[in-house]
């Protein structure tokens, strides 16, 4: 073969530009959702990140539990309180809540950013409307004359239930700032693809495991002994 035709095979051409067959203006191999790119930092790091967060979040109510559990073995000052309704309703925003940000995730996956936008912002106002009602519940129990140094158990419910609300907020910043990525830039969900999905993965993995967190928490302020 001459060497000509032998650069020419190597090169994709007499101008060079790749492999033959490859258009060097493909976005599939050199687009913004390559994976070579430096400065997309680690793949799957941000998720990683996140179970270690989820990780020490379990551990610190875990602590808790295992603490009121103790205290509760000794019937001094520990007295059963009456859970508020409000709660249920509590329980039935944030179930929506993780729907709504499913139906979120399934409108990004199909590149669809006004649809993804508005069921992030669903959520984000879902998430508020959960927090309001807590609120109200914490003050339908001091109405009662229920405070937190009352008993372990009402100290047990103005702790748990603060504790999560404060985590609740920092998920709410978090589907805030995608919510803001796709309603200034809805190009994003075209161009920067596979970030933002392995953004909206982790935030969506925070929030599912703060509904976990809230059902065990319900249950067992129902049927703490």
């Amino acid at each position: 073969m001459p060497v000509a035709e032998s650069l020419e095979v190597k090169t994709g051409g007499p101008h060079g530009g790749g492999p033959r067959g490859h258009d060097p203006f493909d976005r599939g191999g050199g687009g913004p959702d390559d994976n070579s790119n430096p400065d997309r930092g680690v793949p799957g790091a941000g998720m990683l990140a996140m179970r270690f967060l989820l990780a020490s979040i379990s551990m610190l109510f875990v602590t808790i539990g295992v603490a009121y559990h103790a205290r509760a073995r000794s019937a001094a000052h520990w007295q059963h309180i009456h859970i508020p309704p409000l709660l249920w309703l509590s329980t039935a925003l944030i179930l929506a809540s993780s729907w709504t940000l499913e139906l979120a995730r399934g409108a990004f996956e199909r590149k669809n950013s006004v649809r993804y936008a508005r069921w992030l912002e669903v959520t984000v106002a879902i998430g508020v409307a959960f927090l309001v009602s807590q609120v109200f519940a914490l003050r339908e129990l001091a109405r009662q004359g229920i405070y937190l140094r009352n008993n372990p158990h009402s100290s047990l419910f103005y702790v748990l239930t603060g504790v999560h609300g404060i985590h609740l907020l920092g998920g709410m910043a978090a589907l805030g700032y995608l919510l803001i990525k796709a309603s200034v830039r809805p190009e994003v969900v075209l161009f920067d693809f596979r970030r933002q999905r392995g953004r909206a993965a982790a935030a969506a993995l925070y929030w599912h495991f703060l509904d976990g967190i809230w059902l065990c928490l319900f249950i067992a302020l129902l049927f703490w002994p």
